[in-house]
C-alpha cells in the first residue's frame, strides 16, 4: 500500500513538473487581447477587421498579409515577463524570435513598422545575451526611424548596464536632438551628465521654396494717373487716322471714275 502511495506521489509530482513547463503556443489567447496593438487585433482575431484588408495595407503596407508572425512574436514577448521558471522564458524567447526573423525576412520597403521590428527584435536579442546582435538592431531601428524613442532608450540601458555613461550620454544627446520634447530621454540626459540647454534639435529640412511663374503684374495707378497697360510700350504712339477721299464731283476731286 505504501508503495502504491509513493508511485501515486511520484506520478503526480512529475505531471505537475511537466505543467510547469507546458507553453502556450497558439499565436494568442484571451489575455493577450487586451495588449494587442489595433492592427494586430484586425490581423489576428477573428471578425476585428471591419475595414476591409485594402485599409490596413493601405495603412502597414504589403506586409500586413505577415503581420500575425510579427503579432505572434509580441504576444511570446509579454508571455515571456509573466513567465515563472527559466526554461518557459527561454522557450518563448526563442518562438518570438523565430517569428521576428520570419519578418525581416518578409519586410517591404513601404512597412511602416521597420523600426518597431528591429527594435523588438534586438530586445529579444539583448534578452538572450547576445549583446552584439542588440546592439546593432536598436542602431537600425533609429536609422529607419530617428524619432522612434525607444531605441534610444534600450542604448542607453544598455550601456549603463556596461558602465560606459559616456556612450549613454551620447545616445541621450542624438535622441535629444531629434525627440526635443522626450522626457524619457531629458531625465537620462541629466542623471548622466548633460547640463542644460538641452541639444539644441536639428531642424526638420525645408523644402525648397520654388518661385512663383513670372506673371506681366498690372501696376495700381496713383490717384489721378491714368494706368498703362503692362504690355504697352512707353514710346509707341496711337497710329494716325486715315483721312477718307474727298467725294467725287468736288473741287479737289473733280475725275469720275466712270468716264472712259
Amino acid at each position: 500500500m505504501m508503495s502504491a502511495r509513493l508511485i501515486l506521489i511520484g506520478v503526480l509530482a512529475c505531471g505537475v513538473t511537466a505543467n510547469a513547463y507546458a507553453v502556450d503556443e497558439s499565436y494568442y489567447n484571451a489575455s493577450d487581447i487586451p495588449r494587442m496593438q489595433p492592427y494586430c487585433k484586425a490581423r489576428l482575431v477573428p471578425g476585428a477587421m471591419p475595414e476591409g484588408w485594402e485599409y490596413w495595407i493601405a495603412r502597414i503596407g504589403e506586409n500586413f498579409k505577415d503581420l500575425h508572425h510579427y503579432c505572434a512574436a509580441l504576444n511570446y514577448m509579454n508571455r515571456y515577463w509573466s513567465a515563472r521558471n527559466a526554461k518557459d522564458r527561454g522557450y518563448l524567447l526563442s518562438i518570438a524570435m523565430n517569428n521576428l526573423n520570419y519578418m525581416v525576412k518578409a519586410e517591404k520597403p513601404d512597412f511602416v513598422l521597420r523600426a518597431e521590428l528591429y527594435s523588438n527584435r534586438g530586445e529579444v536579442f539583448r534578452l538572450q545575451g547576445n549583446s552584439v546582435q542588440a546592439v546593432g538592431d536598436f542602431r537600425h531601428a533609429i536609422e529607419l526611424d530617428p524619432k522612434l524613442t525607444r531605441p534610444y532608450l534600450q542604448l542607453i540601458n544598455y550601456y549603463e548596464g556596461i558602465k560606459k555613461r559616456g556612450e549613454a550620454l551620447e545616445m541621450a544627446t542624438l535622441g535629444l536632438r531629434h525627440i526635443p520634447d522626450s522626457k524619457a530621454l531629458q531625465r537620462h540626459y541629466l542623471e548622466l551628465g548633460g547640463k542644460k540647454p538641452f541639444p539644441e534639435p536639428i531642424a526638420a529640412p525645408v523644402a525648397d521654396s520654388v518661385p512663383p511663374p513670372t506673371v506681366d503684374a498690372v501696376p495700381v495707378p496713383e490717384a489721378g494717373v491714368t494706368a498703362t497697360p503692362a504690355n504697352t510700350d512707353s514710346k509707341q504712339t496711337e497710329p494716325a487716322a486715315v483721312a477718307a477721299p474727298p467725294p467725287i464731283g468736288t473741287p479737289a476731286n473733280p475725275y469720275c471714275r466712270f468716264c472712259p
